[in-house]
């Protein structure tokens, strides 16, 4: 018997590897656009203006609309800017086709992906309530498709808040002029979250500790970098902070496009443009074949009642992860909120 009969005996499907490649470049091409789409709603400043009040402490007397006219400056920047110093900042219509081009062979995703290059998902900047002169912060806004990408989030909002401060050095203060850094601040905002950790906000940044004697520095000298982690998933939806809500409703997988609209126009209050409408829908269409786990609520509650069991024997997260063919991270989560239950 020979090598295609063993094959086909053993039903095996075979894929070209033309075939798969090409499959891979749709996947990954379908993932960036959701990514686009993601962004170009966040970035309105009306949704900006919701996470900047829930976010940080100097918008929270402020109405979002104040926030969206008063504070937001200019025009958000979406993916120009290169968070690593040794990358180049992209300039307007780098790596844009016209809808005409094709390359043959290469996905059609977005270049920055294949060559390693990173950048900022979204940068604006604010000015902060002050009945003085007028400060301003300068803010970097990240998508995160889930919460557990393999690193701990804060530690990577930490490093682009620190390079949001030193590219200041040669533009906005040069050589001892450091009274000029501005504050810099990342929030992170994670799609699908492990429910135990949903409907959450995490701020971390500097605290003044008097070890000894009563002098004090102002806190606008050293309070100048901030990470903030909001953390969606299942439960936001009906959480009790507007940003949470509003950020859910417009990820979620459950909600139809139409009440998506209606979310945003009758429950925040935020005028949807033909734009926005389009870049909605987009994302309610790509999301059920990029983003669908392809679990039924049926199919969940089995496939982490086999992982508990095969727990309880004692297989690796490894060996659990081949028996019941899903990701590691969705593993361990499962088995983190198993832990958080109460023990009866």
């Amino acid at each position: 018997m020979g090598s295609s009969d063993r094959e086909r005996k053993a039903g095996t499907v075979y894929v070209p590897s033309e075939l798969a490649q090409n499959l891979k470049a749709a996947d990954e091409d379908a993932a960036f656009k959701y990514d686009e789409s993601a962004r170009n709603i966040v970035a309105q400043k009306s949704v900006l203006a919701y996470i900047l009040k829930s976010a940080l402490d100097e918008y929270a007397e402020h109405t979002v609309q104040e926030i969206a006219e008063k504070f937001i400056e200019g025009e958000p920047e979406l993916r120009k800017i290169a968070v690593h110093q040794d990358h180049p900042d992209r300039k307007d219509g780098a790596g844009m086709m016209s809808g005409d081009d094709k390359i043959e062979g290469e996905a059609t995703v977005d270049k920055s992906q294949r060559d390693g290059a990173v950048y900022f998902d979204i940068r604006f900047i604010a000015a902060l309530p002050s009945d003085g002169e007028r400060i301003e912060i300068l803010l970097n806004l990240e998508i995160q498709n889930k919460d557990t990408p393999g690193y701990p989030i804060p530690k990577r909002g930490i490093y682009y808040t620190a390079r949001m401060v030193s590219s200041q050095r040669g533009t906005i203060f040069k050589d001892q002029e450091y009274g000029k850094i501005k504050k810099c601040v990342s929030i992170w905002i994670c799609e699908d979250t492990a429910n135990f950790r949903s409907d959450a906000i995490n701020r971390y940044s500097f605290m003044e500790e008097r070890l000894r004697g009563d002098f004090h520095e102002e806190k606008k000298d050293y309070d100048l970098m901030t990470v903030v982690v909001m953390r969606l998933g299942r439960k936001g939806e009906n959480s009790g902070d507007d940003a949470i809500r509003l950020l859910s409703k417009m990820f979620s997988t459950n909600l139809s496009y139409e009440d998506k609209l209606d979310a945003l126009q009758n429950e925040f209050k935020i005028s949807v443009s033909r734009e926005i409408s389009e870049e909605v829908q987009s994302m309610c269409n790509l999301s059920a074949g990029v983003y669908n786990k392809g679990f039924s609520a049926g199919e969940m509650k089995r496939a982490k009642e086999t992982v508990y069991k095969l727990q309880d024997l004692g297989l690796p997260i490894d060996k659990i992860v081949y028996a019941v063919e899903v990701d590691t991270d969705t593993i361990r989560e499962w088995l983190a909120e198993r832990e958080a239950l109460p023990v009866k």
